[in-house]
C-alpha cells in the first residue's frame, strides 16, 4: 500500500483561441454559401470548443411610410441555426467528404425540441439567436407558454427602453427596426460534437462548406400578433372610447362605423407601450370568437386592414373615464363591415382580438421584400497544445506504416416524397452505413409556402385542436412548415428490415393524429430512437408540433446495427380520416464513421 496514494505523470496541455474567417466573401445572402478552412497549422482542434460565429440582421422588411412594418424574428427555438440549410466538412482542401448533414436545420429543430429544458433554452437564447420566455409579455387568459411572444427582451427588436419612454410614442421606430444579432453556434454535426482531439496536422486542415437557407422558411411572427397560433394572446379589444364608466357597449362598434382610435383590455399584460407587440406603420385587423360555435370571424373592421399611426398609454384615476390605465392606438380610418352585426364588444357572447395581417397576405401586397444578411462570419477554433515531442513522435509514427482511426457520429439523411393522396405507402431505404444506430423518419410539410403564409400560419398543419370551448384556447396551425414533422392522420407505421417486423406488432398513432392524447408504444420507440441517436430525450411537450418516427436499430453504449445489404422498408398507414398535405420524409440515419488515416492519405469508412 506504499505507493497507493501515489500521482503518475500527468500530460500537461493547454488550449487557445484562434478566429478563422470566411474565405468567399464578407456578406451572404439567402440561398448563399459559406466557405471556411481550418489550416493544418492549427494541428490538433477540440472541434467540440469550436464555435462558428456571426452577425445576422433582418432587413427589408418595409417603412412606416409604405405601412409594410412588423416584428419579425428567427425561429424562436432553433434561431440562428434555422438559417442553415446543408453542412458539408471535407479534409484538406475539399479531398475526402468526412460528412455531410442535407436538411441540418431539420435535424437541429429535432434536436432541440426534444433535447431541451429551461437551462438549454435560455443559453440557446444567449448565443443562437433563439429568443427565451419573457414574464412581462405573458398571457393571462389560458394561452400556453410560448417563446415566440417576446417583446421586451427580444434581441431583434429595437427597445423602448424605461417605462419613461417618449409618451404618445409617433416616432420610435425607424426604416428598419430590427438589430443586429451576434450569434455563436455550436455545429450539430457528427464531428463538431465529438470530444476527441481532432489531428488536423494529418488531414491537411478541415474545409467546411455552409449552404444558407432560402429566406421564405425563416422568418417567424409573434404569436401575440397571429390568429392562426394564439389568438387569445394577442391584444384584447376594450372599446373605441376607453371608458370604464357605465356599461362597456357604451365604446363598442357598430356597422358602418369609421372609428380611429381603438383600447385594448389590460389582459395578457397590455399595460404598457413596452409591451404593446405592434409597431407604428402596422396593418392591423380584429377578429371575434363565438363562444357558442368556436367561430373566428375575421377582418371585423372591414376587408381593407387599418395601419397604425400612434401608440401611447392613458393613465386612469379615480373621477375620470378612463378608471384603469390602457393603452390607446390610433390607426387610419376604419369601415366596420356588415359582418359586425350588432356591433363589436366585450361582452359575454363575443370577444374580440387584433391581430397582424403580414406581408403577402392580402391582395395588395402580393410580394414581401423580407431578407436577412449574414456578415462577420468567422470560425472560432479550440487549438490543442501538446507536449514537446508529442507531435514529432506521431509523424515518426506515421512514416513507420501506423494508422490512426478517428470515430465519429454522424447522420445520413435519405429523403423521400409522398402524395397526399397515398392512402398506404411504403418507404424503402437503401441503407449502407455498417455501424447504424438508429433511424429517425420526420413527415415534414412539402407545399411551398410564401413569406406571408408562414408569417400568419395560414394554411399551415393543423397540430392542436381544442376539444372544446371551454379550453379557452384556439385551433393552432403550425409556424414552422418544412422543418417540423407532422403526424397529418397517420394510424399506424411498422419497419421491415432483415426480413422481420421491428417491432413484431405496428406501432399506432391514432391518438397523436387526433390532436387529443399520446400514443404509448410510439413514445417507447422514440425514446430509444432518440437516444441512440445521441439526443437526450428530456422533453416530449412538442409532440405534436414536431412529429417523427424513431427506430433504434441498436441498445447499448457502443452497440451498432450493420445495414448493409438489409432491405428497409416503412410501412404507413393513412386509411383513416386523410391527410391534408403533401410530405417531404426527412429520414436520418444515425451511425458511427471512422477517419482512417494512413502515410500519404485519409479515407472514411460509412
Amino acid at each position: 500500500m506504499s505507493g497507493f496514494f501515489t500521482s503518475s505523470d500527468k500530460i500537461k496541455v493547454g488550449q487557445t483561441s484562434v478566429a478563422v474567417p470566411s474565405e468567399n466573401g464578407l456578406d451572404y445572402k439567402a440561398g448563399g454559401r459559406i466557405d471556411l478552412f481550418i489550416p493544418p497549422t492549427s494541428k490538433f482542434i477540440d472541434l467540440s470548443q469550436t464555435k462558428l460565429q456571426f452577425s445576422v440582421s433582418l432587413t427589408g422588411v418595409g417603412t412606416s411610410a409604405s405601412a409594410n412594418l412588423m416584428r419579425l424574428q428567427l425561429d424562436a427555438t432553433t434561431g440562428a441555426h434555422s438559417l442553415i440549410r446543408s453542412v458539408r466538412v471535407f479534409s484538406g482542401r475539399k479531398t475526402a467528404l468526412l460528412e455531410e448533414i442535407e436538411g441540418y436545420d431539420v435535424l437541429t429543430a429535432l434536436r432541440f425540441d426534444y433535447e431541451t429544458n429551461e437551462n438549454f433554452k435560455n443559453k440557446r437564447a444567449l448565443t443562437c439567436g433563439s429568443t427565451s420566455y419573457d414574464p412581462a409579455c405573458r398571457g393571462t387568459d389560458g394561452t400556453n407558454k410560448t417563446l415566440q411572444a417576446n417583446v421586451v427582451s427580444n434581441p431583434y427588436f429595437e427597445k423602448f427602453g424605461s417605462q419613461a419612454a417618449p409618451n404618445p410614442v409617433e416616432t420610435l421606430y425607424d426604416d428598419e427596426p430590427f438589430d443586429e444579432v451576434k450569434c455563436e453556434l455550436q455545429l450539430n454535426t457528427g464531428l463538431f460534437r465529438n470530444e476527441a482531439v481532432f489531428p488536423a496536422l494529418l488531414t491537411d486542415g478541415i474545409f467546411l462548406e455552409i449552404l444558407l437557407q432560402d429566406k421564405n422558411r425563416v422568418f417567424r411572427s409573434l404569436d401575440s400578433t397571429n390568429i392562426n397560433r394564439s389568438c387569445r394572446l394577442n391584444p384584447q379589444f376594450h372599446s373605441f372610447n376607453g371608458s370604464d364608466n357605465g356599461s362597456r357597449t357604451n365604446g363598442s362598434i357598430k356597422a358602418g362605423d369609421k372609428p380611429t382610435t381603438f383600447f385594448f383590455t389590460r389582459e395578457n399584460n397590455q399595460t404598457s407601450v413596452q409591451t404593446c407587440p405592434f409597431l407604428i406603420g402596422e396593418r392591423i385587423n380584429l377578429a371575434t370568437l363565438t363562444d357558442s360555435t368556436g367561430a373566428v370571424t375575421k377582418q371585423m373592421l372591414g376587408v381593407d386592414p387599418v395601419i397604425i399611426t400612434r401608440i401611447e398609454q392613458i393613465a386612469g384615476g379615480t373621477g375620470t373615464q378612463f378608471g384603469t390605465s390602457k393603452t390607446k392606438i390610433t390607426t387610419t380610418e376604419a369601415l366596420v363591415s356588415a359582418a359586425a352585426g350588432q356591433g363589436i364588444n366585450s361582452g359575454a357572447s363575443s370577444t374580440s382580438w387584433f391581430y397582424s395581417v403580414p406581408l403577402g397576405e392580402s391582395t395588395d401586397i402580393t410580394t414581401a421584400a423580407a431578407d436577412y444578411t449574414i456578415s462577420n462570419v468567422e470560425m472560432i477554433v479550440a487549438q490543442i497544445q501538446v507536449p514537446d515531442g508529442y507531435e514529432q513522435s506521431m509523424i515518426g509514427m506515421m512514416k513507420e506504416g501506423g494508422t490512426i482511426n478517428y470515430d465519429y457520429r454522424s447522420f445520413t439523411n435519405y429523403r423521400y416524397s409522398q402524395l397526399s393522396g397515398d392512402n398506404y405507402a411504403n418507404i424503402r431505404l437503401p441503407l449502407i452505413e455498417s455501424r447504424a444506430t438508429s433511424i429517425l423518419c420526420i413527415p415534414t410539410d412539402a407545399a411551398n409556402y410564401s413569406i406571408g403564409e408562414i408569417l400568419s400560419s395560414s394554411g399551415t398543419y393543423r397540430y392542436n385542436v381544442p376539444d372544446t370551448i371551454a379550453e379557452r384556447s384556439f385551433a393552432v396551425n403550425s409556424c414552422r412548415p418544412a422543418i417540423t414533422g407532422i403526424a397529418d392522420q397517420l394510424q399506424s407505421y411498422q419497419l421491415i428490415y432483415d426480413g422481420k417486423l421491428n417491432p413484431s406488432r405496428r406501432v399506432d398513432t391514432s391518438k397523436i393524429s387526433a390532436r387529443n392524447s399520446i400514443s404509448q408504444q410510439w413514445l417507447i420507440e422514440a425514446e430509444k430512437a432518440l437516444a441512440m441517436a445521441d439526443i437526450e430525450p428530456l422533453s416530449f411537450l412538442q409532440f405534436q408540433e414536431n412529429f417523427f418516427i424513431g427506430r433504434a436499430l441498436s441498445l447499448g453504449k457502443n452497440a451498432v446495427y450493420d445495414a448493409r445489404g438489409k432491405d428497409f422498408n416503412l410501412q404507413l398507414d393513412y386509411s383513416v380520416g386523410g391527410q391534408t398535405k403533401d410530405k417531404l420524409w426527412q429520414n436520418f440515419v444515425a451511425h458511427i464513421r471512422r477517419l482512417e488515416i494512413k502515410n500519404g492519405g485519409v479515407s472514411v469508412m460509412v
